[in-house]
């Protein structure tokens, strides 16, 4: 276990490392953070929470003494997509504010790809060494996420771009392509449940036998995932239109091998499929005594 915490960790400087260059994609990096100029970005307040807990956790004791060694926490999917537990981080009670309960130092986790689907529940194991201090008496938060791609599908026409019955999520959350003109995809996500939400990405727009279909749709740089998370975290009971113009400047494609994929200019009449990817973010209490 040790070997695999170490050789993530080295995977992941490397990662933090990774220039927008390196990763495969049309746009250079410059061309990349021209965010606004790529896709626009409505938030829409007043959604109604329809789904309130759709994914849940909770240690499976309320009180653990000093001594405990392990904490299990139970990941619950109660009525949503499937997901992926990812990782967790804990706070304590701390001069009337919650702060963090650092880890020990240079621990990383590495993931196992576990699928959460709707009315599993998963367990979490916490263990105390990988903590800088012990447990003592007091109050204490758990944090934990959950990742999750979801998609829809819609036509594109000469003339209007129409979504794809049956493609359409509901439920914990809405995710569809609206009816329109063929200017733009504009793209409704909402959040129905009373947990914050972060799109990790712009959508992406592709088809069922080719991947990225459109140059200024979803990137997989990490400086993107900055800007979603300072611009669109989406909290209870909000929501966030996108909408990805169908048509580009081709002189802003700088990777020579895709100039001829794009060199179009737009994208052809046919059926595309939209996807986008959340973290879902969740915490609960226990006592130490």
């Amino acid at each position: 276990m040790k070997k695999l915490i170490y050789l993530f960790v080295l995977l992941s400087v490397w990662t933090l490392n990774l220039k927008a260059q390196d990763i495969d994609f049309p746009l250079s990096q410059s061309e990349i953070e021209k965010y606004e100029s790529r896709v626009r970005i409505q938030r829409l307040p007043n959604v109604a929470v329809t789904h309130p807990d759709a994914y849940k956790i909770r240690t499976q004791q309320p009180v653990y003494s000093p001594s405990t060694k392990r904490i299990t926490l139970d990941v619950i999917n109660v009525d949503a997509p499937t997901a992926e537990p990812e990782y967790h981080r804990m706070k304590h009670w701390k001069d009337g504010k919650w702060e963090e309960f650092p880890f020990i130092d240079n621990l990383a986790f590495a993931g196992v790809g576990r699928d959460l689907s709707k009315g599993d529940t998963l367990p979490e194991h916490i263990s105390m060494s990988e903590f800088k201090y012990p447990l003592k008496p007091n109050k204490y938060q758990v944090h934990f996420y959950v990742f999750s791609n979801i998609y829809t599908y819609c036509n594109l026409t000469d003339t209007g771009i129409q979504p794809v019955q049956e493609t359409e999520m509901q439920g914990a959350f809405s995710f569809r392509v609206l009816e329109s003109v063929n200017d733009s995809i504009r793209i409704l996500f909402e959040n129905h449940t009373n947990l914050s939400v972060q799109p990790a990405f712009f959508p992406s727009v592709d088809t069922d036998k080719q991947y990225m279909a459109h140059p200024f749709a979803r990137s997989g740089w990490s400086g993107e995932a900055d800007y979603m998370r300072r611009h669109v975290r989406l909290e209870a009971g909000e929501a966030v239109l996108f909408s990805i113009p169908t048509s580009w400047n081709v002189n802003r494609i700088t990777d020579p091998n895709y100039k001829k994929q794009f060199s179009a200019g737009k994208l052809s009449p046919g059926k595309y499929k939209i996807g986008l990817q959340l973290e879902i973010y969740m915490n609960t209490e226990f006592e130490v005594k």
